[in-house]
């Protein structure tokens, strides 16, 4: 009887109140006023849920207690619906909600190049071009035809990972053993980029005056639309840099986005008169030991189309291309 008292102490004592508080606005900051919003509040046991609608200054607030985290979910017709979870129970929160209007969604090239899917350099340390369009490498070494973007890639072998150093002959045998059993070929280059320790560096550079790589700063990581729905007119850097190395930790930046000018003509005056636009939902992300990176993107193959809002039912990408199964837009 004892030992239960202790255990309903504790319990009791992890439990905490709070506020949460939703100010809800659409993609120009006007308030999203009759907006259904959902505020719960996580438990052990059971979730203590709130629901509600905005009022006129778009707010909807409620108090709930939690053993674990609070959430909310809020939608509204012709919007993109929003979903946070994980709030800190030990504190208050007063949160502005962004729902973006469902403006003019579009058919564009949406693939997503991750896991699988990632693509691999041929090369090493050459600028290679890589076509929206086809989601390859331009020929020779694959079926694109227009560069977007060029991309370089070289790494270097650092040695190899801790706690094999002295045990690097023996493994070595034995996958040598293993290979040969399952009737493969085994070369020291593969087995480096599994054992070994990395460095490497991606530049990202384009082909012609004008493109480049656009840093967004309103990335909505809870909305569908994560991006605004145009691509903005300037303000597009020509070069970027990523070095990646798979023995110490360095995180993916995912909450982040990047709009791309590419195919850009130019007049006699050098002004701007043709440009294609693409979005980038999270950052580049090269593998340092296997040079495989990974990118996700939309691609509007109009020329002077700014508009990247996506019609999930509209990829121009076949269903069954492998990386086009793209829900969001």
């Amino acid at each position: 009887m004892k030992s239960l008292n202790l255990i309903f102490i504790f319990t009791y004592a992890q439990l905490v109140a709070g506020e949460v508080k939703l100010n809800v606005v659409d993609d120009l900051g006007a308030p999203v006023v009759g907006a259904s919003a959902s505020i719960y509040f996580v438990n052990a046991r059971r979730d203590d849920q709130r629901d509600g609608f905005t009022d006129k200054d778009g707010v909807f607030s409620a108090n709930g207690s939690s053993t674990n985290s609070f959430g909310f979910i809020a939608s509204k017709a012709d919007h993109y619906p929003a979903r946070i979870s994980g709030l800190s129970k030990d504190k208050d929160h007063d949160v502005k909600v962004v729902l973006p209007r469902i403006v003019n969604p579009i058919s564009l090239y949406a693939w997503r190049g991750d896991g699988s899917e990632a693509v691999g350099f041929p090369v090493h340390n050459e600028w290679l071009g890589f076509d929206f369009e086809a989601a390859d490498w331009v020929a020779p070494y694959g079926k694109g035809k227009t560069t977007d973007v060029l991309l370089r890639f070289r790494n270097e072998f650092k040695g190899w990972e801790d706690g094999l150093a002295r045990d690097i002959d023996a493994l070595m045998a034995e996958t040598k053993q293993l290979a040969k059993f399952r009737k493969k070929e085994w070369t020291m280059e593969w087995f480096k980029m599994v054992n070994g320790k990395w460095d490497g560096v991606m530049d990202v550079s384009f082909p012609n005056e004008g493109d480049g790589m656009f840093e967004e700063k309103r990335f909505l990581e809870y909305s569908r639309l994560k991006m605004p729905h145009e691509a903005p007119m300037d303000g597009y850097a020509t070069t970027r840099r990523y070095e990646a190395c798979n023995y110490h930790y360095r995180p993916v930046r995912e909450k982040v986005g990047f709009f791309l000018r590419t195919r850009v003509k130019r007049d006699p005056q050098g002004r701007v008169v043709s440009a294609n636009y693409t979005k980038l939902i999270g950052d580049l992300n090269v593998n340092a030991a296997t040079g495989r990176v990974e990118m996700f993107y939309y691609f509007n193959p109009v020329p002077n189309d700014r508009n990247l809002e996506f019609d999930p039912k509209e990829n121009l990408f076949p269903k069954d291309k492998p990386g086009a199964n793209v829900y969001d837009p």
